[in-house]
């Protein structure tokens, strides 16, 4: 998983949580742990990362049906 930051924000660096680092806005940064795509999925959710590449899953778009109107008997 890679991610853009698009804001600077601290998170962790190791699996035991006990060293941070500051990802900093305009950089990529990849994931190759399952524990650091758990992190880079939080910074997504939380809005301050992107994630790019082929990885990333496409936006979905749905069209709005017609509304369904009732028949008069």
């Amino acid at each position: 998983m890679k991610i853009m930051m698009i804001k600077t924000a601290s998170a962790i660096t190791r699996p035991d949580g006990a060293a941070t680092m500051k990802y900093e806005a305009g950089k990529e940064y990849e994931a190759t742990e399952d524990w650091q795509k758990r992190v880079f999925a939080g910074m997504v959710i939380q809005g301050v990362a992107n994630e790019i590449g082929g990885n990333a899953a496409p936006t979905e778009t749905k069209k709005k049906s017609a509304s369904k109107t009732k028949k008069a008997n």
